[in-house]
C-alpha cells in the first residue's frame, strides 16, 4: 500500500479505530515494552453515575489518549492523544481546553505530548521520542498495513 492509500483509508476511521491499529503497530514493533503503552479510558459517554465514580476514582480530565510509560532521553514518558485526521468537508479532530491545560501540566513536569492523527504521525512520534529514525519503520507500515487493521 502507498502512504495515501493508508491516509484515505484511516478518513474513514473512528479515533478508536485508529489508535487500536497504532496500539497494534507498537506492541509487535517493540514487544519488550509493549506493555507500556497503555489506554486511559477516560473518554466516551458514560451516565451521570459512572462519570461520579470515575472522577471520586481519580480520573482526570483532558488526560491523553495514550500513555508510553517509558522515561528514555530525560523525559519521564510520551503522551498521546488520537484524533481523526482531516476529512473531506471538515477539519482535523483538535484538543479540548482541558486537554491542552493537561498537556502544559505533562509538559512542564517532564513528559512529552503529541497529538496525533493516524498510524503516520504516530510512528513518527514514537520513533523522535525513542531517538530512533523513523523511516524504516514507516517502511514497514507501508508494507504490512493490512495487519494493523
Amino acid at each position: 500500500m502507498t502512504q495515501e492509500e493508508i491516509l484515505q483509508i484511516e478518513r474513514t476511521y473512528s479515533e478508536s479505530k485508529i489508535q487500536h491499529t497504532c496500539v497494534c503497530w507498537f506492541r509487535q514493533t517493540f514487544p519488550d515494552v509493549a506493555d507500556l503503552l497503555f489506554a486511559v479510558p477516560n473518554g466516551g459517554r458514560r451516565d451521570g453515575r459512572t462519570g461520579a465514580m470515575m472522577k471520586y476514582e481519580g480520573a482526570v480530565s483532558g488526560v491523553s489518549d495514550l500513555i508510553l510509560l517509558h522515561p528514555h532521553g530525560g523525559k519521564a514518558s510520551l503522551c498521546i492523544e488520537m484524533k481523526v485526521p482531516k476529512r473531506k468537508g471538515s477539519s482535523a479532530g483538535s484538543q479540548s481546553d482541558n486537554q491542552k491545560a493537561w498537556q502544559k501540566l505533562v509538559e512542564a513536569h517532564g513528559s512529552v505530548y503529541v497529538v496525533c492523527h493516524g498510524i503516520f504521525e504516530f510512528v513518527t512520534a514514537v520513533c523522535h521520542y525513542l531517538h530512533i529514525d523513523p523511516a524504516p519503520f514507516i517502511k514497514r507500515v507501508l508494507d504490512t498495513y493490512a495487519i494493523f487493521r
